[in-house]
């Protein structure tokens, strides 16, 4: 059985009888590594023999005598500049660039050029390297001698190489039958399989892989704590990134002078936004200016910045004055930070709001376990805390093993000063995750940024989620 290159090689050698690995290679279009392994497999068949095998030297052209042929030689171009006319050494060291060096040395060891002060005078007017000769040549294929071999080596044009050389000897001629690749159903209808050589299958061999399509492990992630969330009676809700200020900040009762409004703490966006119905905005302004004693602006509340935090959603369904809420939002927030294996400019945050008639604290961290517990968070444990939206407030924390208790969320009822300029008078319960951090901890991941990667052989070897 014999493969195509060996068949190449046959049909070449039966014009010729005996040739070399060269020879080969030019006329069968084969490069040598593949003339040199088949000749090895003919030659163990018995149709081929080799009469030698040896190595040969021969002169190749280093990369500086590539660029030099293309090019031309640097005292070449110095006196094609000075064109019989004397020069200013800066101007020409200008016009040559890193070759003026060389080729200064070159002409004054040459006799071409004398130098005087800043000036380069010209010996010659016209002139050609014998070395640009000698590239020539051997660009040619002609023969050089060892003198001018030793010329071009000096300026480290060329250099010795060795490679192999193999002459053999057709000694059987082998029948050269064109091999199928299939079986068809016309072959063995008509029966003309019998006649045919068939190429062997190797059934030992692995198949070629082909990677199967799968989502980002990160999404997935995400996408199964909104079937969660849904599953627990939660419908989504979603808003912009670019968030007006009123939204963000004014209607969650922080003051227009708080830290985190600065431009250091949120992303600002050029431009403005157009407030809500005036009897809200009047209601927030007065809240803010009865219990933070200042002077509202609504100007401020008009800015825009990067949403700093999904609660901006929160704040976008009190707005709307809801008798009954049971809603949550999963999305990106903006903070400016130093990026690292924990922090990122933008992550995802989700938040849960509950308006209900006679909703109690205790009903919010029940709903907060029936949460965690879908997350596979089954020992949970609650510690009272502050934050500026709710009253009382209440941090989450899961036991994940081996890491013990992990902070998870943030929670509580929100104040009065949140729902009341809304119309909502209900109580009303409110929670944050960090969903990146989450899922860091349940999806074994070091590093946050991580969770954003683009790297397709790490986003094959994530486990589907």
């Amino acid at each position: 059985m014999l493969s195509d290159s060996e068949l190449k090689i046959i049909s070449f050698l039966k014009s010729k009888k005996v040739a070399t690995s060269d020879e080969i290679s030019k006329e069968t279009g084969l490069p040598l590594s593949t003339v040199f392994s088949n000749l090895a497999l003919l030659e163990s068949k018995g149709i081929v023999k080799v009469i030698s095998d040896k190595k040969i030297q021969y002169i190749s052209l280093t990369s500086e005598g590539e660029s030099r042929l293309r090019d031309g030689m640097p005292e070449d171009k110095l006196l094609r500049l000075l064109n019989g006319n004397v020069g200013n050494l800066q101007e020409l060291r200008s016009k040559m660039g890193s070759d003026f060096e060389i080729a200064l040395g070159w002409a004054k060891r040459k006799g071409l050029v004398e130098l005087n002060g800043e000036e380069i005078k010209p010996l010659v007017k016209d002139y050609s390297s014998p070395e640009n000769t000698l590239l020539l040549k051997l660009r040619n294929g002609d023969s050089l001698n060892e003198n001018e071999i030793q010329t071009l080596m000096k300026r480290k044009l060329v250099e010795r190489k060795e490679r192999r050389l193999v002459e053999v000897e057709l000694t059987q001629d082998a029948v050269s039958k064109p091999q199928e690749l299939y079986l068809t159903h016309e072959m063995l209808v008509s029966g003309s399989w019998r006649g045919k050589e068939f190429k062997p299958y190797n059934v030992e061999a692995l198949p070629p892989f082909y990677p199967i399509g799968k989502s980002h492990y990160f999404r997935d992630f995400i996408e199964k704590v909104k079937d969660l969330m849904i599953s627990l009676g939660f419908k989504e809700v979603v808003s912009d990134y670019v968030e007006m200020e009123f939204y963000n900040f004014d209607m969650l009762f922080q003051p227009q002078d708080h830290p985190a409004r600065e431009i250091h703490d949120s992303f600002i966006v050029n431009g403005h936004g157009s407030l809500p119905n005036e009897e809200l905005v009047r209601r927030v302004k007065d809240t803010h200016e009865k219990w933070w004693k200042y002077s509202w602006s609504e100007e401020n509340a008009k800015r825009l910045v990067l949403r700093s935090q999904t609660t901006a959603v929160t704040a976008r369904v009190l707005s709307k004055s809801p008798k009954n809420a049971r809603v949550f939002t999963i999305g990106k927030v903006f903070r400016p930070d130093s990026i690292d294996a924990t922090h990122l400019v933008e992550f995802h945050q989700m938040d849960g709001l509950v308006i209900e008639d006679e909703f109690t604290f205790r009903d919010l961290l029940s709903t907060l376990r029936d949460i965690f517990s879908g997350l596979g968070v089954k020992q949970i444990k609650f510690k009272p805390a502050y934050f500026p939206f709710t009253e009382p407030s209440v941090e989450v924390y899961g036991f994940v093993d081996p890491l013990g208790w992990v902070e998870m969320a943030g929670a509580g009822l929100l104040r009065e000063e949140v729902t009341n300029p809304s119309g909502v008078y209900a109580p009303a319960g409110a929670w944050g995750i960090g969903i990146d951090r989450l899922a860091m901890l349940f999806l074994g991941v070091k590093d946050i940024r991580d969770l954003y990667s683009t790297n397709i052989e790490y986003l094959r070897s994530r486990r589907v989620v």
